[in-house]
């Protein structure tokens, strides 16, 4: 996971109980019942954070720490068994698929509910529509278009330009590559009024960053 998203997100391996007077706090998984410490830190804006327990779900009378425990603290979205689940770890969010999809510009919610692949026993608590990850930046300067964007699955695209919403379009650019994380596009001599980057059809993989 660390060789897949460290160049996405600043991953650290702790192996402590707890973590203490961290101000720049992303995500933040651990198997423990209760967290200690956990006011001392600092979570950023779309923050998510969860504990693998039995019961955590259970918000008002659980026997282990209540997830709403990390919504206080500052995250955005957690997620935790309302029964005991057993441990099966398909019940359970697995950290390297939801930070993938997060950060490939889904919301907390689309995100979330894929790193559980089987979610019957729990729930799901915060902002679901969270999407700091989502949205586009473009700039045009001296005929060279840029577009960046984490909104794009890995895989291989093709570029379509037109001069209207309803076409004709006609390629600008084939077989673009794209990763995990930020996606940077460049066109040169861009002239068209519209763009459009559609996946090309079988080739759809993981691959390296534009």
């Amino acid at each position: 996971m660390r060789r897949l998203l460290g160049s996405v997100v600043k991953l650290e391996h702790v192996k402590t109980d707890a973590i203490e007077n961290k101000s720049d706090v992303l995500f933040y998984f651990t198997g423990m019942t209760r967290i200690a410490k956990l006011s001392s830190n600092t979570f950023v804006p779309g923050a998510i954070a969860d504990h693998l327990t039995s019961t955590g779900g259970q918000l008002t009378d659980s026997s282990q720490m209540s997830s709403l425990r990390w919504l206080e603290a500052g995250a955005t979205g957690s997620y935790g068994a309302v029964v005991e689940p057993c441990n099966f770890q398909t019940k359970f969010p697995q950290p390297g698929v939801l930070i993938a999809y997060y950060t490939s510009g889904e919301t907390l919610i689309e995100a979330y509910w894929k790193s559980v692949a089987m979610p019957g026993q729990g729930i799901f608590i915060g902002e679901p529509l969270a999407k700091p990850y989502g949205g586009n930046q473009v700039s045009f300067n001296n005929g060279e278009l840029t577009i960046r964007t984490y909104a794009l699955t890995p895989g291989f695209y093709s570029v379509l330009g037109a001069d209207s919403i309803v076409g004709p379009s006609r390629l600008v650019a084939r077989h673009v590559r794209v990763g995990i994380g930020m996606k940077e596009l460049k066109l040169k001599n861009a002239k068209n009024q519209i763009y459009r980057i559609v996946p090309e059809a079988g080739r759809m993989r993981r691959g390296s960053s534009i």
